[in-house]
């Protein structure tokens, strides 16, 4: 394929890609059940991925979807949601002093990555944020195991799967910014392997249903992109990259409605 005709292709790919808010943090939901928080908190770790796309994204000079104001407006919604997550799972966790100390462990490394957040991009930045989030997000995942019953692993796994496209996103937009990634290779491949084995274990779930089981093949579908970028000798667009992961996003949510529909 001539290069003028993949650039042709890539730009049909994002016109075509449905437009919808790239990083809308939704408010802490007020007299909800315990799925629904659980489902919160689950955002908290996927939407940690999300803010660092568009920190790297404003620090490679794009003003695509908006990422300076995306920033400016989700940086204090995550803090006040992370705050009342946090409220949350410690009143209902107080005989679990190892959730509590996790939610506090995570609320210092958010309180860190919130004013590297809010200072202008910087390569050094990203690499300290992507290494606070892959420290913050096991702490969320600990934090409120105790109460994770009744088939809310689910929405854990759901989250994983989510995230598997925004970490190759990131680090290939980290690549692209010069930043340095001596495990690129093996980051990428274990993000594959970890997105397949999560995919099987969710086309496993006997909650399945045919809405489930045809977004589950969308997502499968989707990360044949990623996989292909990654094999690629081909330099993709930001642009793309950034919506491709933003799409993969509103998939998972949706499948995770699904599930949150018959976990009630």
């Amino acid at each position: 394929m001539s290069k003028t005709l993949h650039s042709l292709l890539l730009i049909i790919l994002l016109g075509l890609s449905p437009l919808f808010a790239a990083l809308q943090i939704d408010p802490f939901p007020k007299q909800a059940n315990l799925t629904e928080i659980f489902n919160t908190n689950c955002l908290q770790m996927t939407q940690s991925q999300q803010m660092l796309k568009a920190y790297i994204m404003k620090g490679l000079g794009s003003n695509f979807d908006d990422p300076d104001g995306s920033l400016k407006r989700a940086i204090p919604a995550y803090d006040r949601r992370f705050r009342e997550v946090k409220k949350y799972f410690r009143s209902r966790l107080q005989d679990h002093p190892e959730a509590i100390r996790a939610f506090d462990d995570a609320q210092k490394i958010w309180n860190e990555s919130r004013k590297i957040l809010e200072a202008p991009p910087s390569k050094e930045g990203t690499l300290k944020l992507k290494q606070n989030f892959q420290r913050m997000i096991p702490l969320l995942l600990q934090g409120s195991k105790p109460a994770a019953s009744g088939g809310l692993e689910l929405l854990s796994l759901t989250g994983k799967l989510c995230r598997g496209p925004m970490k190759i996103t990131i680090d290939y937009l980290l690549k692209l910014w010069g930043a340095p990634m001596p495990d690129y290779e093996a980051d990428v491949q274990s993000i594959i392997d970890d997105f397949h084995h999560n995919l099987k274990l969710l086309e496993a779930n006997p909650l399945n249903n045919d809405r489930t089981r045809q977004l589950l093949e969308r997502a499968r579908k989707g990360f044949l992109f990623y996989e292909m970028m990654y094999n690629s000798k081909t330099r993709y667009i930001p642009n793309l990259l950034s919506r491709k992961a933003d799409d993969n996003f509103k998939i998972i949510r949706a499948i995770k409605a699904e599930y949150k529909k018959q976990l009630k």
